[in-house]
């Protein structure tokens, strides 16, 4: 199972993945946040560089051959599976963005706004909401209930609460069920509906062994983790379940093959 982040932003080998609480929630005496960077590049990556997504303090964007599929993902915050009407291109080739926007803490989801702007400046990107049926997994209360560590009641949930120091050692901090549904999708290359009805907020850690990992490189340690289904159920109280549903999805209406010149 590959390593899927939703937003992310690389600091000391950590990686610290989006509470995926919501595209531009802000408050309403949040200040008036920027529609679009002050500056963008946008060039073709040398494709031997490693893909990456970066977000840094002095309010730069920064990308590492990255897919126009991977800049759209993570611009509306979803899983391939939830992109549709995609160009057979789309994967290829990979391009080095470097945005500037305004330095110091932004609006949440306010960042992937102005990616999305870029997008439609930069390549012509036009897209619509819609919902589908597709195969996703239910987050279900598990027989045994949850063994995850509850907060007291009124505890605020994290804006940046999971951190995974490695294939699969996941951790989450002041979260709810319907975050940690978020980041298992993330996971799972496929949606995670919350159907548990569990309201507190929680800390936990979750520990499976991924299917794509390494054999040759596996301690025993690693060896006798369990699947990520199994690990959810015995380690968090809930358990995945597969079936089909209505998922909303992103659908592309138009899309140049090119961005535009810098």
């Amino acid at each position: 199972m590959t390593l899927r982040i939703l937003r992310m932003i690389v600091a000391g080998g950590i990686l610290a993945i989006g509470a995926g609480l919501g595209l531009a929630q802000t408050t309403a005496s949040a200040p008036a946040a920027p529609a679009t960077f002050e500056v963008a590049t946008i060039k073709p990556s040398d494709p031997t560089n490693p893909i990456a997504i970066r977000s840094l303090p002095d309010g730069r964007f920064v990308t590492s051959n990255t897919s126009l599929r991977r800049l759209i993902t993570w611009a509306y915050d979803i899983g391939d599976d939830r992109l549709v009407g995609a160009p057979s291109w789309l994967d290829s080739p990979g391009y080095d963005v470097v945005a500037k926007g305004p330095s110091g803490h932004l609006p949440h989801g306010q960042l992937q706004l102005m990616v999305q702007a870029l997008l439609a400046d930069r390549v012509n990107l036009r897209v619509h909401w819609e919902h589908r049926q597709l195969p996703l997994y239910r987050l279900e209360m598990d027989s045994s209930g949850p063994k995850v560590h509850v907060l007291d009641a009124g505890t605020a949930v994290s804006q940046d609460p999971f951190s995974m120091a490695g294939l699969g050692r996941l951790s989450g901090t002041h979260v709810t069920t319907a975050m940690l549904a978020k980041v298992l999708t993330g996971q799972l290359g496929r949606y995670v509906d919350d159907k548990t009805g569990f309201n507190s907020v929680f800390d936990f850690t979750l520990v499976w062994r991924p299917d794509d990992a390494p054999a040759a490189d596996a301690s025993a340690d690693e060896d006798a983790r369990p699947s990520i289904f199994t690990a959810v159920r015995e380690q968090l109280g809930f358990r995945l379940v597969p079936g089909k549903g209505s998922v909303e999805v992103v659908a592309i209406d138009a899309i140049d093959r090119h961005p535009t010149a810098n």
